[in-house]
């Protein structure tokens, strides 16, 4: 039985597929580069992350390897670097007789598998769980810099070169940013852009690059774990917690490329419940390691029914006869030699037979709706069966009210026709004292666009009005105008709230940089009816260059409300 899985830079998503167990999982991080160095171990370290998790099914990992920065090849030569999975692109610089990349090193990390997924897409980069991040690039060898940019760990280390310029680490929060334009920052996943500098590591979140200093920041590291910070639109669940973390900036000591390495810590037995109704179950029993398994036992409402202890790990199928209409528990135990122990409980019942696992939506959907009929079914029938004692109730009570109900209607006699039908009067009367609204929309049309504008004029100063079409079965006494929109000379005029009350008409403006208006306007709402409202609008007197016009645009709608 497999017991090990160790990942190597590949260059592409590499997979794998768990069975339930306890398993170690481990994240190295690939150096960055370094100009002129002799090999790998002068540059940016990447780092290390660990944590340990409890898979209770079969789970799918995606894993990401990072490639190093650090490339040597003589003069003139190609060089091979790819940037996999975050580490921040830069050009090469010739020194001597060799040339040299300035990347910086990629981060490695274990994610959820995801179909069709890249290391750089947004749903992969949320599925991951734990990352170590990748080493900033340098343009010389540590010797020179004041702090070079080691990948995390839980946050990676700053570069900061000769000339102190800055090259931020990526953090849990954000990517590193950079002495240099914002094209250089880190962000989510990766390494910021070098250019004809030096590019920064990738990671959680990457470090910053830069085209003018001489470190690149490191790459963050990251561990799913219940404090952890999540960002917007992150994948997993809290079944993928993480426990006994480790994270260590720089902790990539002995390669310079990434690598993972997952362990199973733990066999654990699992369990599948395929199908189950009333009378009986299929299910499938399994382990890590199959020949650890013991036993499986079935009880019902706790009761033991049968222990199995041959062919354990074939589909079975057990029967069992429930004795009234009442809701049970059906729970299977699975034990092995460890006495760890996988267990499924599910209710089961004479009555609506519960949905198997693995259910369609429209499966799913078509039972609730039984549910909800027949439960709606029966406390119709004790709220009509109240009634008669004259207990009102309705199907918003809960169970426990309505039970609460049932026992005062124990101590009461049945109401008399006389009492129902004043319960009806009255309930009647409470109906009609209710206030009532309606919403509706107004498109501008042509017509409006030539006759309902604004433009001060001692002769048309009052003249313009418009009228809204409502059609209600009452007589409104408050209508309220959402938001209304003129224009005229480059300028959008916004009327907020336009309403019938005397003193709340709604004011519209155009400011000038002299503290005047431009333009100033007011509009209201008159005459209302239950077929129509009219909106008026005149212009302010104090306003300048009467010859502009502001008006609707025809095709525009706003929106009107009206209580009674």
């Amino acid at each position: 039985m497999q017991t090990e899985w160790n990942f190597n830079y590949a260059n592409y998503v590499q997979n794998v597929s768990l069975f339930p167990g306890k398993y170690k999982l481990e994240c190295w991080g690939a150096c960055g580069s370094a100009v002129d160095a002799s090999d790998w171990t002068d540059c940016a370290k990447g780092g290390y992350s660990k944590g340990e998790i409890v898979f209770k099914k079969r789970t799918n990992l995606q894993i990401c390897v990072g490639q190093s920065g650090y490339e040597k090849v003589p003069e003139g030569s190609s060089l091979t670097r790819s940037g996999f999975n975050g580490a921040g692109t830069a050009g090469k610089i010739t020194t001597g007789s060799f040339a040299y990349s300035k990347y910086g090193g990629g981060a490695t990390d274990i994610r959820l598998y995801q179909p069709r997924a890249t290391w750089d897409n947004t749903e992969s980069l949320l599925s991951r769980i734990l990352v170590a991040g990748g080493g900033g690039g340098m343009e010389n060898n540590f010797a020179s810099a004041r702090s070079i940019g080691h990948g995390g760990g839980y946050v990676g280390e700053n570069g900061i070169g000769r000339g102190r310029d800055f090259c931020g680490g990526g953090s849990q929060y954000q990517g590193g940013t950079s002495y240099d334009t914002e094209e250089y920052h880190g962000s989510l996943g990766k390494g910021g852009y070098g250019g004809i500098g030096i590019g920064g590591g990738g990671g959680w979140h990457g470090g910053a690059g830069s085209y003018s200093n001489e470190c690149g920041g490191g790459g963050s590291g990251y561990a799913l774990t219940k404090d952890s910070y999540k960002p917007p639109g992150y994948i997993p669940t809290s079944e993928y917690w993480l426990e006994n973390v480790v994270m260590t900036t720089g902790g990539n000591t002995t390669r310079a490329d990434g690598y993972a390495k997952i362990t199973l810590l733990q066999a654990l037995p699992f369990l599948n419940i395929s199908s189950y109704n009333s009378t009986t179950a299929t299910f499938k029993a399994d382990h890590t390691d199959p020949t650890l398994l013991t036993k499986i036992e079935y009880f019902i409402d706790d009761v033991l029914k049968e222990t199995i202890t041959t062919d354990l790990t074939l589909e079975k199928t057990i029967n069992y006869t429930l004795e009234d209409n009442t809701l049970h528990t059906l729970k299977i135990v699975v034990t092995d030699s460890a006495n760890a122990t996988a267990e499924k409980v599910v209710s089961i019942s004479k009555g609506i037979a519960p949905l198997p696992a693995g259910s369609t939506t429209d499966e799913v959907t078509s039972k609730w709706m039984e549910i909800k009929d027949t439960f709606k079914s029966g406390k119709t029938s004790i709220i009509n069966t109240l009634a008669l004692k004259n207990i009102e109730a309705n199907l918003n009570n809960t169970l426990v009210e309505l039970s609460e109900k049932i026992k005062t209607g124990f101590d009461s006699s049945d109401a008399t026709a006389e009492q129902l039908q004043n319960q009806i009067t009255n309930l009647n009367n409470q109906l009609s004292q209710r206030k009532r609204w309606a919403k509706g929309t107004y498109t501008f049309t042509q017509s409006d666009y030539e006759n309902f504008y604004s433009r001060y004029s001692s002769a048309e100063n009052y003249a313009k009005s418009l009228t809204v079409p409502i059609n209600l079965n009452f007589i409104p006494s408050l209508v309220i105008v959402e938001k209304l929109c003129f224009y005229g000379n480059g300028y959008t005029v916004n009327f907020y709230a336009i309403n019938n009350l005397n003193q709340l008409a709604s004011v519209g403006r155009v400011p000038k940089s002299s503290g005047e208006y431009r333009f100033c306007a007011f509009m209201f709402v008159k005459t209302i009816t239950s077929k129509e409202f009219s909106l008026y609008t005149y212009r302010d007197e104090y306003t300048d260059s009467s010859s502009v016009v502001y008006r609707c645009k025809v095709g525009e709608s706003f929106t009107w409300y009206a209580y009674e």
